[in-house]
C-alpha cells in the first residue's frame, strides 16, 4: 500500500513538472477588440482585465494580422441553459458550446477556447447572442528557446597517470604526471597560445628525457640535466629536478598536444593558458 501511494505521489509530481514545463512555451497577450461593447472587470489574484459584451445584434470585430492562435476566455453572469458563442473567419460560421468550470464572485466561469487561426486572415468576429457573456481575447505565443552558446574550454585534459602537487613558497600546483606506461595528452583550443611547465624526479644518474607530439606528429624529444631544485617540492617525489618551460604557439582553431617519457622516469606536467595577444 505505501509503495503505490508511493508511486501515485511521484506520477503527480512529475505530470506537474510537466505541465509547469509546458506553460513555460507558451505566452499570452491581450487583445482588444475593434469594436468592444459594454464591460465588466474581472479581478483575480493574478490579473485584472476588462471583458466585453456586444452590443445587440452585433459581432465583436478582431484584427488577427499575424496571429497564429487565439484563446477565447469569457464568463457569465446568469446561469445558461446552453451558452454559445460563433466564430466567424471569412465569411464561415463555427458554433462553440461553452463549457462552466467554475463559480468566482457570482461570475460562471468558462473552459478557455482555442482556435488556430488560418494563415493569411486579417479579422474575425465573434458573435454571441446571450447579453450576459463577457469575453476577451489573448493571443498565445510560443516562446522559442534561445540557443545555449556552446562554450568551449580552453584547455582539455585527455589522459593522465595522475596529479601531483607541486608547491613554492606559499603557491601549490597541481601537475600532471606522465611515465613509460602512460603519456599526458591534452587539447587547446580557442587560438591560444600557452606555456608548459615539466619536472621530472631524478632517481639515479640515467638522463631523463622526454618527447613533445602535436597532432599525433613527433615535434622534438627533450633532456633534463641532473641538477636538483630546493626551492619546489613535490607530494611524494624525492630530487625533483629543475624546471623546463616550454611555449606552444596556436597556429590553428585547436592543436592536440602529448607527452611521453622515452626514459624510465616519472615526469609532471602544467599547461598554463596565456591571455590573447
Amino acid at each position: 500500500m505505501y509503495k503505490m501511494k508511493k508511486h501515485s505521489l511521484l506520477l503527480i509530481l512529475v505530470l506537474f513538472v510537466c505541465t509547469f514545463l509546458a506553460g513555460q512555451s507558451i505566452r499570452t497577450k491581450i487583445m482588444n477588440f475593434e469594436n468592444p461593447g459594454n464591460r465588466r472587470i474581472l479581478k483575480t489574484e493574478e490579473y485584472s482585465h476588462w471583458y466585453y459584451r456586444s452590443l445587440p445584434e452585433k459581432t465583436l470585430k478582431l484584427n488577427v494580422e499575424g496571429v497564429e492562435k487565439l484563446e477565447l476566455r469569457s464568463f457569465g453572469i446568469e446561469a445558461l441553459r446552453k451558452p454559445q458563442i460563433t466564430l466567424i473567419i471569412n465569411k464561415k460560421k463555427t458554433t462553440y458550446d461553452l463549457k462552466v468550470t467554475h463559480r468566482l464572485e457570482g461570475y460562471y466561469m468558462y473552459e478557455p477556447l482555442v482556435f488556430e487561426i488560418p494563415e493569411g486572415t486579417k479579422s474575425l468576429e465573434l458573435l454571441c447572442y446571450p447579453r450576459s457573456i463577457y469575453m476577451r481575447p489573448f493571443q498565445m505565443i510560443t516562446i522559442k528557446p534561445k540557443p545555449k552558446k556552446v562554450v568551449i574550454p580552453n584547455l582539455e585534459l585527455k589522459a593522465h597517470a595522475g596529479m601531483i602537487d607541486v608547491s613554492h613558497n606559499s603557491t601549490t600546483n597541481e601537475y600532471f604526471s606522465f611515465n613509460p606506461t602512460q603519456s599526458f595528452k591534452f587539447r587547446i583550443n580557442n587560438q591560444r597560445d600557452a606555456d608548459l611547465y615539466i619536472r621530472v624526479q631524478l632517481t639515479d644518474r640515467s638522463v631523463p628525457i622526454f618527447a613533445l607530439y602535436k597532432n599525433g606528429e613527433k615535434v622534438q624529444s627533450f633532456e633534463f640535466g641532473l641538477s636538483r631544485t630546493i626551492k619546489y617540492s613535490a607530494t611524494g617525489v624525492r630530487y625533483l629536478s629543475i624546471g623546463k618551460k616550454l611555449n606552444l604557439l596556436a597556429d590553428g582553431a585547436a592543436s592536440e598536444y602529448e607527452l611521453r617519457a622515452e626514459s624510465d622516469h616519472l615526469f609532471m606536467a602544467r599547461p598554463v593558458i596565456l591571455k590573447k595577444r
